[in-house]
């Protein structure tokens, strides 16, 4: 997860379409938080109670900055100001990124909806926690005039998920989960990963 409000936004912008180009589109899973610890925001000279705020400035201007063209664009916000910025690269075959919101708290759900193009909450929630959240989410999109349903939603599974266990997943609106390997060893790692995808029917 980017600890959004700990970067600025303008030379993020052009970090992260870099790594879309170089990897020709790849970059799919941006998932932003705020970060939960004062040490943190303090050691880059952040106001710890306005790193909401600020992280909401910085997606817009992140989207402002990949969707401008040639002539620039301009921002004056709370946080962030600029007159006829141009930012290169661009996003390898889109406008934009997505951004999805990650967090375990109902405020990450509710940003979600606003502005992201997907909700990633953490893991420890318990099941109705989870599913308050998501309906949160969609109902803050809803709100904000966007699209509730296009909204997506990732979740982390284990490597050795089951098919009955995904298809609950898919039944609670999982749109995409998130393994990784728990083996430490290279090859193990491999073995892990091509057993996982055997078993979903992925290569």
């Amino acid at each position: 997860m980017l600890l959004l409000p700990y970067h600025h936004p303008v030379t993020l912008a052009k970090r992260l379409a870099t790594v879309d180009v170089l990897s020709k589109g790849r970059m799919r899973l941006l998932t932003v938080g705020l970060g939960a610890l004062p040490g943190e925001a303090s050691a880059v000279r952040v106001d710890f109670d306005s790193r909401g705020r600020r992280a909401d400035e910085a997606i817009d201007v992140l989207r402002l900055l990949w969707a401008g063209g040639e002539a620039g664009v301009s921002f004056h916000g709370e946080f962030f100001a600029f007159d006829n910025l141009v930012s290169f690269p661009k996003p390898y075959q889109a406008r934009s990124l997505p951004i999805h919101v990650g967090g375990s708290s109902r405020a990450a759900a509710r940003r979600a909806g606003r502005r992201g193009d997907g909700y990633f909450p953490g893991g420890l929630l318990l099941p109705d926690e989870r599913a308050i959240q998501l309906r949160l989410a969609r109902r803050a999109a809803a709100e904000a005039g966007r699209d509730p349903d296009a909204l997506e939603y990732t979740r982390m599974g284990s490597i050795e998920l089951t098919q009955e266990r995904a298809e609950q997943l898919a039944a609670e609106g999982v749109d995409r989960i998130v393994v990784g390997s728990t083996a430490t060893d290279p090859a193990e790692q491999r073995d892990q990963m091509f057993a996982f995808a055997d078993r979903f029917r992925l290569r």
